[in-house]
């Protein structure tokens, strides 16, 4: 976010404001703290060179009016929520409707529908892994590719972000392996799952280290678009997701481990369904946007430390993809390849220069986690109470969640519009061997279906509204945890000064493909 664009003077301006605001009262350090803001968001950094979006579109303001402008409408919507919000709603408190109390719902809930539904995207799961080995090669005629970069992470992020956690009804390897289940108990009666206890201090981290490799295959990976190797990480995946549910049991692993399932369930807080299918029951939901974020139950039901490294990840990984499309990465990147072709040629080179993108990638989390503990460090320091720190910092780690997921549909909104008409006529030909099962093989991308300048007014309503959502989130945790309104409006100044830090970041890193 911030950190990595300040340098070692801020550093010690940090560590000089700590030792003087621990010895004053409230209101002094309120005062300090809000200095240091000032000079953070002074040393925030502008527009700089950029690429092409690949059409010509001309901002009609220049992108500064852009970004402060993000920045003013998050501080006036933080305003207008300490103004209004007296109290915080208990969390659970919120209206809801039934979804399945009328003739559709019930048909879409049937144990046959959703038993359907299943069996259509394992068989389309297993048809991807089989293209990717025996298909084509040509990432433009094997169906592979595009299913699981395009349709797969991108297109059910948006999906299961606005309207629910779809992922739950069709994640194939909670399909794949419940079908081994039912094979086992019809023919012994037995248990396919050892299920052993789950490790507590084991948490997400399964899914943190799935997550971070799966980043790095979409990011880093110069096999990334070669069908074959695409099926060979698949099913290395799948037989590591099989290995953790026939230790741990089928729903304990899926939590913990399946790093798709955590970040979907994670979306899905966001969205406006809510629901819970097991085995036995069906539920299903309508609720206001945004309320799933809440921290539900007792007030110490708080994340766990794992989960909320997991959450920044998911932040640090897809902003680090943006950034690498704007000409501060690329010149650093060029920089890099000239001078390690100098010293130790050219082939070498590369792979220097591979292993330092790889580098920029585990960076990145590491540096967005320091920011966010640094800006949760001061809301502590602000209150004198210095022990809270990792609880706090869990507290509201759940308010990053609207930025995640507003930055993930502005970032891939062109590619999801663009290259996932590819999915369409590849249907109809998902090995490339030359057939037409629907008709749809010739047909040709639409370019024009999107343009720069819908991406650019999206992206910015997105990420503002993302900001503000996630302002009220975090107020509301903190008018919950210190049950005092004035407590709870100071403690926000510095989560403001993050959200609108990254608002304005964001926007300048959304703004690079379109306005160079």
């Amino acid at each position: 976010m911030l950190l990595p664009l300040l340098g070692n003077k801020n550093k010690k301006t940090y560590t000089l404001s700590l030792s003087v605001i621990s010895s004053k009262g409230l209101g002094e350090r309120v005062s300090m703290c809000l200095s240091v803001f000032s000079v953070l968001l002074i040393l925030l950094p502008l527009p700089a060179n950029a690429h092409a979006f690949g059409q010509r579109y001309d901002l009609p303001l220049p992108l500064e009016v852009f970004i402060w402008g993000g920045a003013v409408a998050v501080l006036i919507s933080f305003g207008i929520i300490a103004l209004f919000t007296h109290h915080t709603p208990i969390p659970n408190a919120y209206p809801r409707l039934n979804l399945i109390n009328n003739p559709i719902g019930k048909v879409l809930t049937h144990p046959i529908t959703t038993g359907l539904i299943r069996a259509l995207f394992t068989t389309f799961f297993i048809l991807i892994i089989a293209a990717g080995f025996l298909g084509h090669q040509s990432p433009l005629r094997n169906i592979s590719i595009v299913m699981v970069w395009v349709v797969a992470w991108v297109g059910l992020a948006f999906i299961c972000a606005l309207f629910g956690n779809f992922w739950a009804l069709i994640n194939p390897w909670n399909s794949l392996f419940r079908y081994a289940e039912n094979i086992r108990k019809k023919l012994d009666g037995g248990e396919l799952s050892l299920n052993k206890p789950y490790p507590i201090p084991l948490g997400y981290w399964p899914a943190f280290i799935f997550f971070f490799s799966f980043a790095w295959l979409e990011i880093n990976w110069s096999e990334a678009s070669v069908p074959s190797s695409v099926a060979t990480a698949l099913s290395i995946y799948t037989a590591l997701n099989f290995l953790g549910m026939f230790v741990y049991g089928r729903d304990v692993w899926l939590k913990h481990g399946e790093c798709f399932t955590v970040v979907y369930t994670l979306f899905a807080k966001f969205s406006i369904t809510e629901g819970k299918m097991t085995d036995e029951t069906t539920e299903w939901f309508l609720r206001p946007p945004g309320v799933g974020l809440r921290n539900h139950g007792a007030p110490t039901n708080i994340p766990s430390l794992s989960l909320m490294l997991f959450i920044l990840l998911l932040l640090s990984t897809v902003t680090y993809d943006g950034f690498t499309e704007t000409n501060t990465f690329k010149d650093a990147t060029l920089t890099y390849y000239y001078f390690f072709q100098d010293i130790i040629g050219k082939g070498f080179a590369e792979t220097a220069l591979s292993l330092a993108d790889t580098i920029g990638l585990l960076v990145f989390p590491i540096l967005f986690v320091a920011v966010y503990l640094f800006f949760i460090s001061m809301i502590a320091f602000m209150d004198g109470e210095t022990s809270n720190i990792l609880k706090l910092a869990r507290i509201f780690v759940f308010s990053i969640i609207p930025i995640s997921i507003s930055y993930h549909l502005s970032h891939y909104i062109s590619l999801l519009a663009i290259e996932g008409q590819l999915a369409l006529r590849l249907a109809s030909d998902p090995f490339g061997f030359g057939w037409d099962l629907f008709g749809t093989a010739a047909d040709k991308a639409n370019i024009a279906i999107i343009n720069a300048k819908f991406v650019w007014y999206f992206s910015v309503i997105l990420i503002v509204l993302g900001h503000i959502v996630a302002v009220y989130i975090a107020h509301a945790e903190a008018i919950r945890f210190y049950e005092h309104r004035y407590r709870a409006l100071v403690s926000q100044i510095p989560m403001l000064v993050l959200m609108v830090g990254y608002t304005m970041l964001s926007l300048w890193i959304i703004a690079q493909p379109i306005v160079g």
